[in-house]
């Protein structure tokens, strides 16, 4: 390419993730000049939406702003509201809180590792091919899938949008026969999460240069492996209350999508499961933690597609996790159902927050005297992870542009963000790159 050419990378959408994202790079004379990671997704309003409701209406409003994670969002909302009512739910409730959220994360990263990840590694565009050329690998999917939707529907009432959580605790306590029957699932599908780490093991990256910046995850409450809890840390070697949001999240508009931007002093960062590991891997249970040790991950390789890798320890963590819990359960008297009346209105704003499959949720709630809601603000981890996801696809553009073919350059960008799992449901539509060459003033 001359210096006095410019040329644009157009992804016009991503495919195999959940919404709708493109991608445009403009190059001139060879350099990046800039990358956009337009998500345009239509705007949802849920932080209006919300505005006047009762408190007790909210964990099943926001369940509404994602099918695959409306665990995590019925769960960051709750721990609000109970946060600014000062109420402390017994540790049974708060283990079978845990139990629901280990559901999602193994129903969720199963369906993004088999389903949209591995087609990338596979050759294989669809999920017809997949299914009839990698038999294995689909029935892994579809039964980690089923059994993290079982952990849910036993516990909520239903897999997505659960019913029966609350502020305060359940309205129905499942029955010491349905957690017998979880635990014999959780033990014949061990071994399967286990296969799917092995094969993501053999499974080689074709490239390996991504960007570093720094990661944060929520610091677990317990001395587990965990997903749930008050502060956060910041592998620059910070740690900050999750009330403290605003201070270190910063985050801010981009006119070019819908999706905004948030990072320490406007710097990127990565959530999600990466980060997770790298604050809390040697948390990790036996088969977890075998896995890890086995894997590039281990040394902190800086390549963004080891997040897919991740999730698989994740998988199996949270397989193991789920066992003790029930275990646990089982071994003492379950929790009463509760009353949804239970909590009484009172004036007061807090902080919320859970790690989703794809990494930090928070909930912020402003309530007055009668329970109604005054304010209200929901960050996701998908948009704390956009800035970055522009900062990798600029690393790998700069890396590989003079080197690859456009369809490997077009193959390696795709891989790049489906890797950080940045939505879940399949988006219809495939994607085509638009090579244009424009000519420009030198």
């Amino acid at each position: 390419m001359s210096k006095s050419e410019r040329k644009i990378i157009e992804i016009p959408e991503i495919s195999r993730v959940e919404g709708h994202a493109a991608i445009i790079v403009d190059l001139d004379g060879g350099k990046v000049s800039s990358v956009k990671l337009d998500v345009f997704e239509g705007t949802r309003f849920f932080e209006r939406i919300v505005l006047g409701h009762h408190f007790s209406e909210i964990p099943h409003i926001t369940s509404r702003v994602c099918a695959i994670c409306s665990t995590g969002h019925v769960l960051a909302a709750i721990f609000a509201i109970e946060r600014i009512h000062g109420f402390q739910p017994p540790p049974s409730v708060t283990l079978l809180r845990e139990l629901m959220h280990l559901g999602m994360i193994i129903e969720s990263h199963a369906t993004h590792v088999c389903a949209l990840a591995l087609p990338d590694f596979l050759g294989t565009g669809d999920l017809l091919t997949f299914a009839t050329e990698h038999a294995a690998e689909f029935q892994i999917w579809n039964k980690l899938r089923n059994l993290g939707s079982a952990i849910q529907t036993c516990i909520g009432g239903r897999p997505f949008h659960p019913v029966n959580l609350h502020p305060g605790g359940f309205s129905r306590i499942p029955a010491r026969e349905q957690l017998l029957a979880l635990l014999k699932s959780l033990e014949a599908e061990s071994q399967l999460a286990i296969e799917l780490g092995e094969r993501l093991l053999e499974i080689k990256v074709p490239f390996d240069k991504t960007c570093t910046t720094p990661f944060l995850a929520l610091q677990p409450e317990t001395t587990n492996y965990g997903f749930f809890g008050d502060s956060v840390i910041s592998s620059e070697g910070w740690t900050a209350s999750i009330q403290e949001y605003r201070s270190y999240l910063m985050e801010h508009t981009v006119p070019y999508s819908h999706a905004k931007h948030s990072g320490p002093g406007g710097k990127p960062v990565m959530v999600g499961s990466l980060a997770r590991l790298h604050f809390f891997s040697d948390r990790l249970q036996a088969e977890a933690a075998s896995l890890y040790r086995k894997s590039p991950l281990k040394t902190q390789a800086p390549n963004t597609v080891l997040n897919n890798l991740a999730q698989c320890v994740e998988i199996i963590e949270a397989i193991s996790r789920s066992k003790n819990i029930i275990a646990e359960l089982l071994a003492n008297e379950l929790p009463m159902q509760t009353d949804a009346n239970i909590i009484r209105p009172m004036a007061g704003a807090a902080v919320g927050a859970v790690e989703c499959p794809r990494g930090t949720l928070y909930h912020f709630y402003e309530i007055d005297a009668q329970g109604k809601i005054l304010a209200a603000d929901m960050i996701t981890p998908s948009a704390q992870n956009a800035a970055r996801i522009e900062h990798d696809i600029r690393t790998v553009v700069e890396e590989y542009y003079n080197n690859a073919a456009e369809h490997e350059l077009q193959s390696y960008l795709e891989t790049l963000v489906r890797a950080y799992d940045p939505c879940n449901t399949c988006a219809t539509h495939m994607v085509k790159v638009n090579f244009e060459k424009k000519g420009c003033n030198s």
